[in-house]
C-alpha cells in the first residue's frame, strides 16, 4: 500500500498532506511527510499477533453471532 502525499501550494506557506485511512495529516515539509507515510505503512503492514486468550474470545463471539444468539 502506498499512502498518497499531496502538495498544497497555498501562499505564503505551502504544506504537504498525507492521506491515510480517512485522515489528512499536515506537514510543513515534504521530507517529514514522506518519513511519516513510510513509517505508518511499515507499522500497518507489520505482522500482528493477538494473544491466544483474545483469539479464543473472538472465536466464541464469532460463533455466537453466526448462530444469531
Amino acid at each position: 500500500m502506498v499512502l498518497p502525499i499531496e502538495l498544497v501550494a497555498r501562499q505564503p506557506t505551502p504544506f504537504w498532506v498525507v492521506h491515510a485511512y480517512g485522515m489528512n495529516i499536515r506537514f510543513s515539509d515534504q521530507k517529514s511527510a514522506e518519513k511519516y507515510a513510510t513509517k505508518l505503512e511499515e507499522r500497518v503492514c507489520a505482522p500482528h499477533a493477538l494473544p491466544s486468550e483474545i483469539q479464543k474470545q473472538w472465536t466464541v463471539e464469532h460463533f455466537r453471532m453466526v448462530r444469531g444468539a
